[in-house]
C-alpha cells in the first residue's frame, strides 16, 4: 500500500489523471467508457509502478529520508529539553549553519547542482553534530540522575553489612548485597558516562570549529568543492558510531532500572 499511495500522489500521476478528469468533461457524454477506461488505465499505472523495483528503492529512499528527519526533530527536542549546560551550543551552531547555507546560495560561482550536494553534505554535518549533542546531553543527565558519593554510600552499607549480627534473618543480609551491587554498577555507570562525556565533547569542539571556518569562508565567492571537501573530512574524523549510539541507548536503558532499583530500600 505505500508504493501505491507515493505512486498515486506522484506529480506525474495527478497530472495524468487531472487531465483525464478535466477532459472527461467534455468527452463522456460522448464515450460513455471514458471514466471506466481512465480508472482502469490508472489502476494499471499504479499496480506498475508500485511493483518496480526502481520506484520502490526511490520510494525506500525518500521514506528513509523523512524518517531521518523525523529523527532529527525529535533529537533537537530532547536537546533543548534536557538539563545539561551544554545544550547552549545547539542555537549557535544552527545559527553557523543558517549563515553558512545563505552564503553559499549568494556566493557560489559553481553550478546549481554542485552547489546543492554541497548543502546536502552540509545537512549530514548537521545531523552528525545533533547526534553527538544529544548523545553528551543525555550521558549528562543521567549522571545527574544517578547523582555522587557512591564511595561514601558503598562505605556505609558495607559497615552495615559487616555489622550485622550472626543470627540476622537471611532476607536482610541478602537485601545490603543487592544493594551494594546494585551501586557499584551505578557507579560504573556514571564512571563510564564521564569517559564517554569526553569523546563526545572533543568531536562537538570540533564539528564547532569546522563550522565556523566553513562560515568565514563561505562569506567570499568560493568552490563549493572547497566546503564539501572540508564536510567530507570532518565526516571521517568523527569516531563515534552508530554502533556507539546504540551503547549509549542500552546503558541509557540500563540506568534507568538500576537506579529504580538502587531507590528500593
Amino acid at each position: 500500500m505505500m508504493y501505491i499511495w507515493h505512486a498515486f500522489k506522484h506529480k506525474y500521476n495527478l497530472l495524468f489523471l487531472g487531465a483525464g478528469l478535466i477532459a472527461g468533461l467534455f468527452f463522456s457524454w460522448s464515450l460513455p467508457l471514458f471514466y471506466p477506461v481512465l480508472f482502469a488505465a490508472e489502476t494499471v499505472i499504479l499496480i506498475g509502478a508500485a511493483t518496480n523495483k526502481r520506484f520502490q528503492r526511490a520510494v525506500g529512499a525518500l521514506e528513509g529520508r523523512e524518517a531521518e528527519k523525523d529523527e532529527i526533530r525529535r533529537l533537537r527536542n530532547a536537546i533543548y529539553g534536557s538539563s545539561s549546560a551544554l545544550k547552549s551550543k545547539m542555537s549557535p551552531a544552527e545559527e553557523l549553519i543558517r549563515q553558512i547555507k545563505q552564503n553559499t546560495r549568494q556566493n557560489s560561482k559553481a553550478s546549481v547542482q554542485s552547489g546543492e550536494a554541497m548543502l546536502t553534505g552540509l545537512d549530514e554535518l548537521e545531523s552528525n553534530f545533533i547526534h553527538l549533542l544529544n548523545g553528551y546531553c543525555r550521558l549528562d543527565d543521567m549522571q545527574k540522575v544517578a547523582g555522587s558519593g557512591h564511595e561514601a554510600e558503598l562505605a556505609k552499607l558495607k559497615g552495615d553489612l559487616a555489622a550485622l549480627a550472626p543470627d540476622a534473618p537471611a532476607e536482610t543480609k541478602d537485601a545490603l548485597q543487592r544493594r551494594i551491587e546494585l551501586v557499584e554498577k551505578r557507579a560504573a555507570m556514571v564512571k563510564e558516562a564521564e569517559a564517554n562525556k569526553k569523546k563526545f565533547l572533543a568531536q562537538i569542539e570540533m564539528v564547532e570549529e569546522t563550522l565556523r571556518y566553513l562560515r568565514d569562508q563561505s562569506v567570499q565567492v568560493f568552490e563549493p568543492e572547497v566546503i564539501s571537501k572540508q564536510v567530507t573530512a570532518v565526516s571521517e574524523k568523527m569516531q563515534t558510531t552508530r554502533e556507539t549510539m546504540l551503547e549509549i541507548e542500552k546503558m541509557s536503558a540500563g540506568a534507568d532500572f538500576t537506579l529504580q532499583q538502587t531507590r528500593i530500600r
